[in-house]
This record gives structure tokens, sequence and C-alpha cells, in this order.
């Protein structure tokens, strides 16, 4: 009975490491510019706002393509989607690695960011389709993990190739990882899928997660309110990743200019940040235990930010760059669990409730809204207000989820008085 349990697991397991392991590495050519930024600025002579407008159109192409590819994700072949996508993105870091052309990256990074947008949709509704019930959760804790891992490994190859006088390397590693892992999906996919369906076909009697039992014991938990609560969802993503990509695009620039470090040492310093992230994934797991509302989660989260927030103001006013990175670290870990908890964790678990593709989409789309605004705007804010007015408004997002929390409880109690249709 354990040889055939453990022969099943490894069924699902393979797919969900080849889904875990390819999202990973398309990291490598979706972050590496931001990790780049102040060499990117140094090498085209361009200033913060023309710099970060590279990252917003790569962020508004993610972001309308992860909506518009999440509603049409169920017409795409995967194998061959997910395949085309990895090919064109390493061929877009190459073509950016070989131009000293500054005026064609923005567009290069926007389709970049649009080709890149079929993944997530897509992994999404393939391990919702292929894997047993009682694998999901598991699934979806997974799945939380490449994007602090992939962060992580490009930015430290950043720092590596800047210390070496190199910081276009980053771009040609994207393009060698990208395709190397477009060709290995291509080849192994078919038969991981296979395998974990197998498996789903055994699974006669699906295993109940712990949150679909939740549900069941909470008053009103139907379609209309799990809608409900995906709309205030779609707005804690935009503040959240707006949280998230803010601090990874622009800690380097602000620990080189609040405190004179060298570009290595900023870029090395600010990989605490995906460090620290990469348990962002079991942070959301323990603390929905104990708020299994998924909008309350969230509201709690972003008040735990606040604080943060302020803790980082006052250590830019104080000089105090110790407390300054440390508060910037505890600040991504919540984002990132937050960002966990709704793209990850919500779609895949509710797939029950939702169509899975489509929910990833539309919240991930979220998502990269406020990553969006992130890149170019806090460069905006940061050239006329310097980073004490980055990281106040920084704070009055994280008090705006305070406003939004209250919303979602005010919409709640109507329902459960009135019962009526919401959407």
């Amino acid at each position: 009975m354990t040889a055939q349990t453990n022969d099943t697991r490894s069924r699902a397991g393979r797919l969900i490491f080849l889904c875990w392991l390819m999202y990973l590495i398309s990291y490598f050519g979706k972050v590496n510019y931001s990790a780049t930024i102040n060499q990117v600025m140094e090498f085209y002579h361009v200033d913060k706002p023309q710099a970060g407008m590279v990252p917003t159109f790569f962020f508004f192409a993610y972001g309308i393509g992860q909506v518009v590819n999440g509603l049409l994700s169920r017409h795409y072949n995967i194998k061959w989607t997910v395949f085309g996508a990895l090919t064109a993105s390493a061929a877009i870091n190459l073509t950016i690695a070989v131009s000293a052309n500054f005026a064609i990256v923005k567009w290069l990074w926007m389709v970049n960011g649009f080709v890149l947008s079929l993944l997530w949709p897509l992994v999404v509704r393939l391990l919702a389709e292929s894997l047993p019930q009682k694998d999901l959760t598991r699934s979806s804790i997974i799945m939380s993990t490449p994007v602090a891992i992939g962060t992580l490994g490009i930015y430290a190859f950043s720092a590596l190739f800047v210390a070496v006088g190199s910081f276009k390397l980053s771009f040609y590693t994207a393009a060698a990882a990208d395709f190397a892992i477009a060709m290995i999906w291509l080849m192994v996919y078919g038969t991981s899928v296979r395998a974990a369906k197998q498996e789903r076909g055994q699974d006669q009697q699906p295993v109940q997660t712990e949150q679909q039992a939740q549900q069941q014991k909470t008053p009103g938990m139907d379609l209309r309110m799990v809608r409900a609560m995906t709309w205030f969802l779609c707005l804690f993503a935009v503040g959240g990743n707006l949280i998230k990509d803010g601090l990874t695009t622009w800690v380097p620039t602000v620990l080189k200019e609040e405190y004179a470090l060298a570009d290595s040492i900023s870029i090395l310093l600010t990989l605490l940040l995906p460090i620290t992230a990469i348990f962002g994934a079991a942070f959301a797991g323990y603390l929905h235990k104990k708020v299994p509302d998924y909008v309350t989660h969230c509201f709690v989260s972003f008040m735990a930010m606040a604080v943060f927030m302020g803790v980082i103001l006052g250590g830019l006013r104080w000089r105090q760059a110790v407390v300054l990175l440390l508060a910037m670290i505890v600040v991504a870990y919540l984002a990132s669990s937050v960002n966990n908890l709704i793209t990850s964790m919500y779609p895949i678990i509710m797939s029950t409730h939702l169509n899975a593709g489509r929910t990833a989409g539309i919240l991930n789309g979220c998502c990269y809204l406020g990553s969006t605004i992130s890149a170019y705007g806090l460069g905006v804010v940061a050239e006329h207000y310097g980073w004490d007015g980055v990281f106040r408004l920084l704070l009055g997002v994280c008090l705006l989820g305070g406003v939004i929390w209250g919303c979602y409880c005010a919409v709640c109690r109507w329902y459960q008085w009135n019962k009526g249709t919401i959407l």
C-alpha cells in the first residue's frame, strides 16, 4: 500500500516538478532587466523614468495578456503554446543582449511580457485538469515558490555579471535558459501529463482539501460569494504587486543613492528580498489556517506591511541602512505571501467553484497592473519627491487595504441579510 502511494505521488510529482522548473526558468528572462536597471541607466545614458518605462511596458502587456489568455486558455494547446512562449522570450532576450539601441528595448520587453503572460493561466489549467484532487493543495504551495527562486537566481547571476563588468550576460543567460527549458518541456510534457492523468483516473474518491472542507462549513459560501471574493482579491492583487515589484525593481537604486553602496553590493543585498520571499508560500499556508477567509487574510497582511513601511521611513530619516533593509525584507516577505495566496493557492484550490485558468489569468493580470504602476510610477515619484515620497505612497497603499476589507465586510453582511444576487 505504501509503495503504491509513493508511486502515484511520483506520477503527480513529475508533472508538478516540470511546471515548477519551467516557470522558475521563465523568470530569468522576465526580471533580469529590473536586476540590472542601474547598469541600464549608465550604459544607455537614460534617467529613472526612462529606465522605468521598460518594465512598465512589460507589466502592462503582461497584465493585459494574463486577462486575455486567462479567458482564452481553454482553447490553447498547452504543449505547443508554452514551447512557443519560451522560445520567443529567448529570442527577445538575445536581441536585447546584442543591441545598443535603447529605443527598441521597451517595445521588445512589451512583446516579452505578452508572450510570457501565456504561461501562468496554462500552468494552473494544466494542474487543475491533470492532478488528483488530493494533490491540488500540495501543487498550489509548490507552485508558489518558483517566482521567488527564479528572481533570486537571476539577481545572483546579475550581481556576478555586474561585478565582472558585463551586465548584458544576464540577457544571454536568460536566452540560453529559456531555450533549454523549452526543449525539455517539449520532450517530457506528454509522458508527465499521461502519468498524472492516469493517477487522477484511479482516484475514485477525491480527498477534500482543508480549504474545501472549511468552505462547506461557512454559511453562504456559494458561487455568488466566491465571485464577490474574487473581485475583492483583484484589488488586493493590484496593491500587493505594486509593493512587491516596486521593492524588487528599485531597492538596488535606493541602496546606491541613499547609502553610496556599489552596484554589485546593492544587487546582492537586494537578493535578501527574494530569498525570504521563497518562504512566503509556507507563511501564506500557515496564516490561512488561522484566517481562512481569503480577503481577511490579505487585510491582516496589509496592516502588518503598513507597520513596517513606517519602520522603512524611519530608517530613511535616521540613515539606518540595516533597519531600512530589514524592514524591506519583511514587507517583501508579506507581499510575496499575499501574491502566493491570490495567484496560486486561491485559483487552484477553488477550481471546484471557478475556472482555474480564467481565474488565475484575471488575478495575475490585476497583480501586474500593480507592477505596471510600480515601475514607471515609483520612478517618477522618486524623481520629484525622493525615496521618502515613494515609501509614504506605499504606506498609503497598505492602509487602503483596510478600506477594501471594510467594503468586503459590508458586502458580506448585506448578502447574509438579503440573500440576494451580488453579481
